[in-house]
């Protein structure tokens, strides 16, 4: 059993497998609650980040009591929608709260790359300054990673907006850029909660199972032990 509240924010670009992942600690998988020594059956999700909701589902609002500065906020485009990432960030920050009065033990938040932006909704930024600095809660942050091409390659396949893909050159040219926004991501996700986290893991994202690759511990240190 863990001794604090623990908050896992789980990163990674698509393929990764953070929906996999999630539902593994969720469901109990043994050899992955073992891994990331989390053997508790005191695990939950925040379901608001696990799939986009649909438009009418706005219609349900939860006011927590805090203002945001939304001037910079983006107009809907084809990669984001307002609407969306308000609701997105609200429930968020009502899970957050429910499980900080309840008697779960781990809350798990599939993270995106429009969380990380201030012009999205500032979403991290937000939760880390209403949370980072509480005494009886860790922040722990997990970036899913493919290294391995062929691995790689195998797990874009299967995705449906892949299959749909009629275009041979763009699926080859995806497949190479891949690996440059996998590192991207990282180091975005790495500069936003370094310092501001207790620690930050890189994971190997196996075909069934996780390696760590590295970690980055301490709200107030850089060390990578």
């Amino acid at each position: 059993m863990i001794e604090l509240k623990k908050i896992i924010w789980v990163f990674g670009e698509s393929a990764t497998g953070k929906l996999t992942f999630i539902n593994k600690l969720y469901n109990g998988d043994e050899s992955t609650l073992k891994y990331f020594n989390l053997q508790t059956n005191k695990i939950e999700k925040c379901n608001v980040t696990l799939e986009d909701s649909e438009e009418e589902t706005y219609k349900e609002k939860y006011v927590d009591n805090n203002t945001y500065d939304d001037s910079m906020m983006e107009d809907n485009n084809l990669y984001f929608n307002r609407n969306r990432a308000i609701h997105r960030r609200s429930f968020i920050f009502k899970d957050v709260e429910n499980f900080l009065n309840n008697d779960s033990d781990v809350l798990l938040i599939k993270g995106q790359v429009n969380d990380l932006n201030y012009k999205r909704g500032d979403i991290v930024n937000n939760f880390l300054s209403r949370f980072s600095n509480l005494k009886d809660i860790e922040i722990d942050v997990i970036i899913l990673q493919v290294t391995n091409e062929e691995e790689l390659r195998r797990r874009l396949e299967t995705k449906p907006w892949f299959i749909a893909m009629s275009n041979e050159e763009e699926k080859e040219k995806l497949i190479n850029i891949v690996p440059l926004k996998q590192e991207k991501h990282k180091q975005e996700v790495i500069n936003m909660f370094n310092g501001r986290c207790d620690i930050i893991t890189i994971v190997e994202s196996l075909q069934n199972s996780y390696r760590k690759e590295d970690e980055i511990y301490g709200k107030s240190s850089n060390t990578r032990r």
